[in-house]
């Protein structure tokens, strides 16, 4: 049996296609495990729908929380023999999970990846990688998985054994971070694993919305994620075979973008943005691989405001590609 897991909060308008697309798996043994994360709107009332009509869903309700919480709810109640996590915005091709672990039974790993697709309302993009199934190593899981550079869904193109959350050292969602916390599991997940497979042909469709401006609020949420990515690099260092460079962009790309956001909000003199300018010096600026990024960053340390300027006419706009 495979479990699912689906954070949910607000989010009416797709919920119904996701929990569709899990309804049609040609892989029936499932256990969908829907969280709701105190909705303000109808996707309560769509989970109780599934739930009624489908005995394998079953619907938790939460306060007001993150994913993080969601997520270890998801884990507790888990009772299959693998588990993968799906968010409520995007949905998956029908024979996804059976060609996942028909594919693994050749295999027995631990964990399984799969390309993906990144929609938005007017492109289909495929995400490159290899072209033949097999096994792969830490390392290149690892860039594989930090190679992508618009989707920020780390856990849900994957099959994972429950075992290797569940066996010791167990691997939890830390509560305390509610930004890049997948990512921070992932790669727990890919040091502890003994195998690793990947599968070319591409199920999962993540869905990518043209992001609304962040509030100040919901930015200093968001700054959890610099926690996460420290733990993330203190893990990868242990090994001197993997490249860190991607994930110490990640990092200086977050305080950078957090910065620039609150410099122009709140008083430059302010805690959380002295915190952030004392971040640029966490890592030397040779240990990026982004050159246009480390061009950025380079500024920033010398003058805020020039930096500032460099984001918006330059930088930026590469995110947006």
């Amino acid at each position: 049996m495979i479990s699912i897991v689906v954070p949910i909060r607000n989010v009416e308008k797709s919920l119904t296609k996701c929990l569709q697309s899990i309804k049609g798996q040609t892989y029936h043994q499932l256990q969908v495990i829907l969280i709701d994360i105190g909705s303000i709107d109808k996707s309560g009332e769509i989970c109780e729908k599934f739930a009624k009509n489908d005995s394998r869903f079953t619907v938790i309700h939460i306060p007001n929380s993150n994913l993080s919480v969601a997520k270890n709810i998801g884990l507790s109640r888990a009772q299959g023999e693998y588990i993968c996590f799906i968010n409520a915005v995007d949905w998956i091709d029908a024979e996804m999970l059976e060609r996942l672990i028909t594919t693994n039974r050749l295999f027995n790993a631990d964990m399984i990846t799969c390309r993906y697709y990144e929609d938005t309302i007017s492109e289909l993009y495929l995400v490159p990688g290899p072209d033949e199934t097999r096994m792969i190593s830490k390392n290149e899981a690892i860039q594989l998985c930090l190679a992508q550079t618009r989707a920020y869904g780390f856990l849900c193109n994957k099959l994972f054994k429950l075992d290797l959350f569940n066996s010791y050292p167990t691997i939890r969602f830390d509560e305390q971070i509610s930004y890049y916390e997948d990512l921070l599991v992932v790669i727990q997940c890919f040091f502890k694993s003994q195998t690793i497979i990947y599968s070319p042909p591409p199920h999962y469709h993540y869905y990518l919305s043209r992001h609304l401006p962040i509030s100040v609020l919901q930015n200093k949420g968001k700054l959890t994620g610099l926690t996460a990515l420290e733990h993330a690099v203190d893990l990868l260092v242990q090994d001197s075979t993997i490249d860190t460079r991607i994930l110490k962009d990640y990092y200086i790309r977050l305080t950078l973008s957090s910065l620039f956001l609150l410099i122009s909000l709140e008083n430059v003199n302010s805690p959380l943005i002295n915190e952030l300018k004392q971040n640029l010096y966490r890592y030397g600026l040779y240990e990026h691989k982004d050159k246009d990024l480390r061009k950025c960053h380079l500024i920033t340390r010398r003058n805020i405001g020039l930096g500032k300027i460099y984001w918006d006419m330059f930088y930026k706009k590469k995110l947006a590609e």
